[in-house]
């Protein structure tokens, strides 16, 4: 049997981040993730400066994924999902299965889950017809689109959107879906998006449709202030109630109330993101941790040597999963010494 000091279950940032932490301390660690390369949905995102950084954190994903790979004393074991846990008198036992059907066991002092997010299968919205209409697509497909090309194109032709609409809370404060939590960082992220597309593309007209602002992250406020003075983005405090394909030029017809006149007004746009909020990673939901009312986990499980961080305990942005994570492994070494 495999014997490690901690056993990390998850290798996006708020795994790679415990797992550094703790080999500052002279700690051996292995860190498990299912996927076949670290850092997560994070390892994903791209850089969203404007004139200024806007402070969304992906470069030190990226900084921490190669610093990882250089340290000895961490072991990654990637294509292998933590399948099961059980005590022994000295620690912990982990069960992982291998993405060819190998099964392992590990002996671990201690365990520390940072099994992160889903995003919302957008699909479930199906008055918004994401995965039907080709222009529809997910704040997560546009990280990728700008990561990989760097600049906006419609996929149904490769054309230049001119009009784009951002649709926020999808999937979540839905009584509908069940899903009555705030995911929380969903607007920083939808507006940082917004500043650095704008800044590369300046013939775009975006408009951001919400239900409330909510406040997340580094100079949040400022930039909110420096997008609410931009000619070309506009406020709307509504939400649309589906999205119509037109064939013809595929744009997309949005119908939605008004919130000064409070009439029904249907518009036009090249291009719409959803923006989706987070979920538990489904993995996650079948092993023997309590959740809480929203579906993620619990923090206090009730068993010593047993440490969860990231959003897996609920939704947080890359600054905040590495500031837990930081905690926690603080925490881990304190346990670990007084064993």
């Amino acid at each position: 049997m495999t014997q490690t000091e901690v056993l990390i279950v998850g290798g996006g940032i708020a795994g790679i981040t415990c797992a550094l932490e703790l080999e500052n301390f002279g700690i051996s660690v292995t860190l498990v993730e299912k996927d076949e390369k670290l850092g997560g949905l994070a390892a994903d995102f791209c850089c969203k400066a404007s004139h200024v950084c806007n402070k969304c954190f992906a470069c030190v994903v990226d900084k921490k994924i190669k610093e990882i790979q250089n340290k000895s004393d961490i072991t990654s074991l990637l294509g292998w999902e933590f399948t099961g846990v059980r005590a022994n008198s000295a620690g912990w036992i982990g069960t992982l299965k291998s993405n060819k059907g190998h099964i392992e066991e590990i002996y671990a002092q201690a365990i520390v889950i940072a099994g992160g997010i889903d995003p919302f299968e957008a699909t479930l919205k199906g008055e918004y017809g994401y995965g039907i209409i080709k222009n529809v697509i997910t704040a997560r497909d546009l990280e990728v689109l700008l990561r990989e090309k760097g600049e906006i194109r419609r996929p149904s032709d490769q054309r230049y959107p001119q009009k784009i609409a951002f649709i926020q809370c999808v999937g979540s404060r839905d009584a509908e879906l069940g899903n009555l939590y705030c995911s929380e960082v969903c607007c920083a992220y939808a507006l940082r998006m917004i500043a650095s597309v704008n800044y590369r593309q300046r013939d775009i007209q975006f408009s951001f449709f919400y239900m409330d602002i909510q406040p997340a992250g580094a100079n949040f406020h400022e930039l909110l202030s420096r997008l609410r003075g931009e000619r070309n983005v506009r406020f709307i405090r509504s939400l649309p109630s589906k999205i119509y394909h037109q064939p013809l030029n595929d744009t997309l017809a949005m119908k939605f109330i008004e919130p000064l006149s409070g009439e029904i007004t249907e518009e036009v746009f090249d291009l719409v993101v959803l923006s989706v909020g987070m979920t538990l990673r489904k993995e996650l939901k079948d092993l023997p941790f309590t959740q809480n009312e929203d579906g993620f986990l619990r923090e206090d499980q009730g068993e010593r040597g047993i440490f969860l961080t990231g959003a897996c305990l609920g939704p947080k942005d890359i600054e905040r999963s590495i500031t837990h994570a930081k905690a926690v492994s603080s925490q881990v070494y304190d346990y670990l010494k007084s064993r």
